[in-house]
């Protein structure tokens, strides 16, 4: 049986005030304060697997599907660094499996937006393993920068 909310919940507009001050905050712990660390490195997974995320890193349930398989029997560490320097460890866990409950770390049952950023951390990642290739320019797109540059230079030589 899942937990239930007890007691009540009554929700209304006052729940969205200072709504972009909060997204503001999240950004910036995500960011600028947590680390991830993973000391015996990450499981290499198919081909197939990775390419598969690179075309839906935004979808997360693939994204979490591919990071429990690399995390697979490793150790994982999540810091959080203060504004001093200083860097506390949030949590320390071995993930059994792939289909491992992460309720099961306290840190992860309370605060469930680390995994959605460790799902992006790895998605971010994987895409810089993989980056998409620049397409070519066209030579008259070219043409049309070579005309640009060269108008502003005459019209900095006439003033």
């Amino acid at each position: 049986m899942k937990p239930q909310i007890t007691g009540g919940l009554t929700l209304d507009a006052s729940i969205l005030d200072e709504q972009d001050a909060f997204r503001i905050a999240l950004e910036d712990i995500k960011e600028n304060r947590i680390e991830f660390h993973f000391p015996s490195g990450l499981n290499q997974v198919d081909l197939f697997d990775e390419c598969r995320a690179l075309t839906k890193l935004d979808d997360f349930e693939t994204m979490f599907d591919l990071t429990m398989s690399m995390l697979h029997g490793k150790m994982v560490i999540i810091n959080i660094k203060h504004d001093d320097g200083t860097k506390r460890e949030l949590a320390r866990f071995q993930v059994v499996d792939r289909y491992m409950n992460l309720r099961s770390v306290p840190v992860l049952d309370s605060y469930p937006i680390l995994v959605t950023w460790l799902t992006e951390f790895i998605g971010v990642a994987i895409s810089k393993k993989f980056p998409e290739p620049t397409k070519p320019q066209t030579q008259a797109q070219e043409e049309t920068k070579r005309q640009k540059k060269q108008k502003t230079k005459t019209a900095q030589s006439d003033t």
